[in-house]
C-alpha cells in the first residue's frame, strides 16, 4: 500500500471520527437541552464572557509569540512580532477546512519573505506541532496531579508520556538551541493551559458545589481532549473530537458535574475559540498597509 493511499485512509478516518464526535455532542445536547434552555444558560454567563474572551486572546498571543521565536531562529533577517501575528492570524482560521493542516500550508508563504527555505518552514511547522503536543501533555499531567483525584494508573501513564515526549524533544532537531526549545515549550504549555482554565471557569461558574480539585480535573481532562483533537488527522480544528472526548472522559470518570453543564461548557468554549479566530483574521485586514510598509 503506497503512502498516498495510507494518508487518504488516515484522513478519512479522522474526518469520520470528527463527524461521529459532533453527532455524539449533538445527541447529548438534545438529551439535556431545548433551544430555550440553552439560550437561557448562555445569558446567565454573559458577565464572565469578556474574561473568557480575554483569556482566549491571551492564549492565542502566547502561542503566536512561541512561533515568532522559532521563526527568528531560522530567518536571515530580523522582523517584528507584528509580522508573525499577521501571518499566524491570517492562516489560523484555515484549520477549520477539511484536513486540519491548511493553516500550516498557508504559513509557507511567509518563508521566502524572511529568508527561510520551504523545507525549513515545514520543519518549523513540525517542531511547533511537537512542542505544542509536549506542552499539552505536560499541562494535562500537572493539573491531573494537582487534582489528587485522577486514578493512579492514569496518572502513571500520563507521567510516563510526559517523560517520553520530553526525551524526544531533547533529541528532535539537535541544532535548535535547547534553551529556546524549552522556552517555546513553556509558552505553548501556558497557551493550552489557558484553554483548560477557560473550561474550568465556565463549569465552576455554573456549579454550586465546585471544588479546587474538580477545577483541576476539568483543566486536565480538557487539555487532554484538546490534544486528541489536535492530533486527529482530517478533523477540522479538532471539531467534534475535542468536545466528544471531554464529555466521554468526564462521563467515564463520573465527575460530580451535571451533564447539562458539561455539554454547555464545551460548546461555549468552542464558540469563543471560533469567534476569536474570526476576529483575529479580520484584524489582519487592518494591518495590510502596515505589512506593505514593513516589506514583509
Amino acid at each position: 500500500m503506497n503512502k498516498a493511499k495510507i494518508k487518504s485512509i488516515v484522513t478519512l478516518l479522522g474526518k469520520s471520527l470528527g463527524i461521529l464526535g459532533l453527532l455524539f455532542v449533538f445527541y447529548k445536547l438534545s438529551q439535556e437541552y431545548t433551544f430555550s434552555s440553552f439560550t437561557k444558560q448562555f445569558f446567565l454567563l454573559l458577565d464572565i464572557l469578556p474574561l473568557l474572551f480575554i483569556l482566549n486572546f491571551l492564549s492565542m498571543l502566547i502561542g503566536m509569540y512561541a512561533w515568532h521565536i522559532m521563526l527568528l531562529q531560522y530567518a536571515s533577517k530580523t522582523f517584528p512580532f507584528l509580522a508573525s501575528y499577521y501571518y499566524f492570524s491570517k492562516t489560523e482560521i484555515a484549520k477549520y477546512l477539511p484536513g486540519n493542516i491548511f493553516h500550516f500550508i498557508g504559513r509557507q508563504a511567509l518563508a521566502s519573505k524572511i529568508g527561510i527555505s520551504q523545507v525549513e518552514m515545514a520543519k518549523i511547522s513540525l517542531l511547533f506541532s511537537f512542542l505544542l503536543l509536549t506542552g499539552t501533555v505536560l499541562t494535562s499531567t500537572i493539573f491531573a496531579f494537582l487534582s489528587q483525584e485522577i486514578p493512579t494508573l492514569i496518572l502513571t501513564l500520563m507521567g510516563i508520556s510526559s517523560i517520553i515526549t520530553l526525551i524526544i524533544l531533547v533529541y528532535l532537531y539537535p541544532s535548535f538551541p535547547m534553551r529556546k526549545k524549552a522556552t517555546m515549550n513553556g509558552y505553548l504549555a501556558l497557551s493550552v493551559a489557558l484553554q483548560g482554565i477557560m473550561l474550568g471557569m465556565t463549569v465552576m461558574y455554573q456549579s454550586e458545589s465546585f471544588t479546587a480539585n474538580l477545577f483541576f480535573q476539568c483543566v486536565s481532562i480538557y487539555t487532554l481532549s484538546w490534544l486528541i483533537g489536535f492530533v486527529t488527522p482530517g478533523a477540522s480544528g479538532g471539531l467534534g473530537i475535542r468536545e466528544g472526548t471531554f464529555i466521554a472522559i468526564v462521563t467515564y470518570l463520573q465527575l460530580n458535574i451535571s451533564a447539562d453543564i458539561i455539554i454547555f461548557s464545551v460548546l461555549l468554549v468552542r464558540l469563543i475559540n471560533i469567534c476569536t479566530d474570526v476576529i483575529l483574521y479580520l484584524s489582519t485586514m487592518i494591518l495590510e498597509k502596515k505589512m506593505k510598509e514593513l516589506e514583509i
